[in-house]
């Protein structure tokens, strides 16, 4: 019974990626629009109106939102404007975890970005620890044909429906009505796409294109090259020239130096297989991501959005040429 009450939504990585880049553009923003204007603040007197409260008001309305409305539009709205709200939140953690409720405690963007991976890997991994049930897929697939009274059915629409069911049980009643009904149902086609779908779509065509063009893949492997003398350099710098080493400086120094030992391990093995030596620079850039970025955003935040911005396009590139390099080895 206890396994029925939470059913997995199968589109649910598109919902999770708004309300992620939501929260951490929310944060951007509002960093910036306080700094520039020089941290003002709302309702004056003895009165402090914390935009952490903002916060707290998108997300009520994002979920009044999901308690109120069944369309896919609905759910895409309570995604963003949650994210916002998050966003909005989380960024005044400082005042919450210090005494003197410091705003600009210099850890928390540290704690913000754990937070945040913390996130990131809970909707990635946790709700795939076990395999999809047949009637997850049917409810799935029901899902897109009630999209069907909400807005037409379209081509793209019908397929996944067609697709989830044929994972479905079978025997159920429910499920050969379905097929039934799929097959009495007139889907359209696909409309225009939104501006949004328009950007990923150019994004992704762009992404592919540059992944498969040999020059980057050099470029890949010579930015973690540099990135590991750079942090060699760095490791130097700290352990010769500093009396006392501070916490972030330890992890950040043994973090990076076990990243660069991948980097080293990636290229020896190269010549062998390709397929290997991407997996090594891949588990490198992991550790870059997950540890070493924790201790950069505990010094210099805004250093550490740049260098996270770059990983990630590294790790992207990789793991789509590992793809390639995987069917070619397995061809």
């Amino acid at each position: 019974m206890f396994k029925d009450l939470f059913l997995r939504n199968l589109e649910a990585d598109d919902y999770q990626e708004n309300f992620l880049v939501a929260a951490v553009v929310s944060i951007l923003v509002i960093r910036l629009f306080l700094k520039v204007t020089g941290y003002p603040q709302l309702g004056g007197g003895t009165l402090h109106i914390a935009h952490m409260l903002w916060g707290g008001f998108f997300m009520m309305i994002a979920i009044m939102i999901l308690l109120s409305f069944l369309s896919r539009n609905a759910m895409n709205a309570a995604a963003v404007l949650g994210g916002i709200g998050f966003g909005a939140f989380i960024d005044e953690l400082g005042k919450f975890i210090t005494r003197d409720n410091n705003y600009f405690f210099q850890p928390t963007f540290a704690l913000i970005y754990v937070i945040f991976v913390a996130i990131f890997l809970f909707s990635r991994f946790l709700p795939k620890y076990k395999r999809i049930s047949q009637k997850e897929y049917l409810v799935n697939a029901l899902d897109m044909v009630r999209e069907a009274v909400v807005n037409d059915l379209d081509v793209e629409e019908e397929k996944k429906a067609v697709e989830y069911l044929k994972h479905a049980d079978p025997s159920d009643p429910i499920v050969r009505s379905m097929i039934h009904l799929l097959a009495e149902i007139e889907s359209t086609p696909s409309g225009p796409p939104s501006f949004m779908m328009r950007v990923r779509r150019l994004l992704r065509a762009t992404y592919l294109r540059l992944a498969k063009w040999q020059p980057v893949i050099k470029f890949v492997i010579a930015f973690l090259v540099l990135q590991f003398l750079a942090n060699v350099a760095f490791s130097g710098y700290v352990l010769l020239l500093h009396k006392t080493i501070a916490f972030h400086e330890w992890g950040e120094t043994i973090s990076s130096l076990v990243a660069g030992f991948f980097v080293i391990g990636g290229i020896w093995i190269m010549r062998k297989s390709k397929y290997e030596a991407y997996r090594y620079f891949r588990i490198s850039i992991f550790i870059s991501i997950f540890l070493t970025e924790f201790f950069v955003f505990y010094e210099t935040p805004f250093l550490a959005i740049l260098a996270l911005a770059v990983n990630i396009i590294m790790l992207a590139v990789l793991n789509y040429v590992i793809l390639i390099e995987k069917h070619h080895v397995v061809g």
